[in-house]
């Protein structure tokens, strides 16, 4: 295995385990600014499409990047997680999962 896929799939075991540790409250949805009432536009909407991508092999880079964009990153969703529930850092997983799409689609040669 060559060094870009080694750091790829140690991306994707970072990102997983913090994806794991939401317990699904949806409590952060509540404090999103870019939600607009679909599920999919809430930080824990995010998160289960980033579950879905690796997991379940669902959607495409292209698809998850527009998604992961339209967050704001503010971290309103983090902070309550930490207050409230499991301590989920939802906007440092969405921003590692950018990085890690930006890596592997370089790798890929992909624009």
């Amino acid at each position: 295995m060559n060094t870009k896929t080694d750091e790829l799939k140690k991306m994707e075991e970072e990102i997983l385990d913090g994806v794991r540790q939401c317990n699904h409250c949806k409590m952060c949805a509540t404090v999103c600014p870019t939600n607009e009432g679909w599920f999919s536009q809430s930080s824990m909407g995010r998160i289960a499409a980033i579950y879905a991508y690796f997991v379940y092999g669902m959607g495409t880079d292209e698809e998850l990047s527009k998604l992961l964009y339209q967050c704001s990153t503010c971290r309103r969703c983090q902070n309550l997680c930490k207050a409230l529930s499991a301590g989920t850092e939802n906007a440092d997983i969405i921003i590692k999962m950018r990085q890690y799409l930006a890596k592997k689609n370089e790798k890929e040669g992909k624009k």
